[in-house]
This record gives structure tokens, sequence and C-alpha cells, in this order.
């Protein structure tokens, strides 16, 4: 089963939202483009705070997201980011059960 990355975090200042939101998106398209095991990454906002904020990655395994976080790359390219923001913890977690639409289950 996947495995999901939750980094939980705020903005230092309101006035860096954009900046903070074009920066993330850069770095997730590289990310997403080069990095051995990532499925997809996302960035939630929190929407009764708007300095809360989550990323979401999505790995092939635990295995993967270790190796990226480990390797020398990983901070040059997301340190662009910490400007912006304080991490204020992470999550790795792992499917235990899913049940997704289907164009079946749509057209019914």
């Amino acid at each position: 089963m996947a495995t999901y990355v939750l980094v939980f975090g705020r903005l230092h200042r309101l006035e860096d939202k954009e900046a903070f939101e074009a920066a993330f998106e850069r770095v997730s398209r590289t990310i997403v483009g080069s990095v051995k095991g990532i499925i997809r990454d996302e960035l939630i906002q929190d929407s009764s705070d708007p300095y809360s904020y989550i990323m979401l990655s999505q790995w092939e395994d635990k295995r993967a997201w270790a190796d990226w976080q480990s390797a020398p790359i990983h901070e040059e390219q997301v340190g662009v980011m910490q400007q912006y923001w304080k991490g204020q913890g992470v999550k790795v977690c792992t499917t235990a059960f899913c049940v997704e639409k289907t164009e079946q289950s749509q057209a019914a």
C-alpha cells in the first residue's frame, strides 16, 4: 500500500502566502518530476486558519520517502520554502483501506 507523508506548518507572515504557495509549486513540480518513488504532492490550506498548511505527499512506500529525506538534495530542494514557514510536525501513514469511485458507480 502507498505511504502518505503529512508535514504540518504555519506561515511566518500572511503577506508571504503567494510567495510560499508559488515556491511550493516549483519545488513540488521538480520533486514529482525527478524523485524516484513519489506519486503526488499536494498543498492543503486550513480553511479556518490562513497561516496553517499541510503538505501531503504520496509515495510508493516508506523507503522511497526515507531515501529522499536522507539525500543531500533534499535540503536544497525544500530550503526555498523555509523562509516563509515553520514546519510543526510530520506524520507518516499507510493506507489501511480505500474505496474509490469507479465509472460504473458514478453512472448508477
